[in-house]
């Protein structure tokens, strides 16, 4: 598939091809603040001039291309999250007409994070799935998910087992980056620039350490 600045074009294969949800309104997100988006997506996106699209970009069971349909620039601040608390529940059968059946069933019983442990009882462990991670560490099709969600919402387009496992996501919470995790982060960043003058110096020592050796052979 080509890659085109058209947006009908670009609208019409999303419509055609996509595996997610928007593929009913053509591809389109609805607007959302950079800071939302996984962290993979943003520099690519800030590089990007509106109709650009994106090279295929390797996910879990799928290939992704986005396109950049408009910057809107507002005087809201930004926001970050250092943690992201969601659950998934594996439903067999992927994109089937049975496993969506069981995912619009699932979707219809519950309200928040906690109702999914009712759901999974009596199942395998393995079929609910519930975390708190950085953004860094979501994958890109489930942290993309996410961030069209408020907590207590739901998604149902992902898979897994190439296609047979139906991921059932819910927004539990995010927890947004407080002035002590800013601290920290700029403490690491300082120890990290610390290390490196420091390897810097040890190299530069030791290559003229080796330049003013006396080497005898016996």
């Amino acid at each position: 598939m080509a890659l085109s600045s058209s947006e009908e074009e670009f609208s019409d294969y999303a419509s055609r091809f996509s595996a997610t949800t928007s593929r009913d309104s053509g591809g389109r997100l609805p607007c959302t603040s950079l800071s939302d988006f996984p962290p993979v997506l943003r520099p690519l996106l800030l590089a990007f001039s509106p109709g650009e699209v994106t090279a295929p970009l390797l996910i879990p069971d799928a290939v992704a291309m986005f396109q950049l349909r408009n910057i809107r620039e507002t005087s809201a601040p930004s926001r970050s999250f250092s943690i992201i608390e969601y659950a998934a529940y594996y439903i067999a059968g992927g994109r089937s007409p049975e496993g969506l059946s069981r995912a619009r069933e699932v979707a219809a019983q519950v309200d928040r994070c906690d109702d999914l442990y009712g759901i999974a009882k009596g199942e395998p462990e393995t079929n609910l799935d519930r975390g708190s991670l950085a953004p860094n560490d979501i994958p890109a099709d489930i942290a993309l998910e996410l961030s069209k969600l408020d907590p207590g919402e739901t998604s149902y387009s992902p898979t897994r087992s190439q296609g047979q496992t139906l991921v059932f996501l819910m927004l539990c919470g995010r927890n947004p980056v407080t002035a002590e995790d800013q601290e920290i982060d700029r403490d690491a960043i300082a120890e990290e620039l610390r290390n490196q003058r420091l390897t810097a110096f040890f190299d530069d020592l030791l290559e003229q350490l080796a330049g003013e050796a006396t080497i005898t052979v016996f």
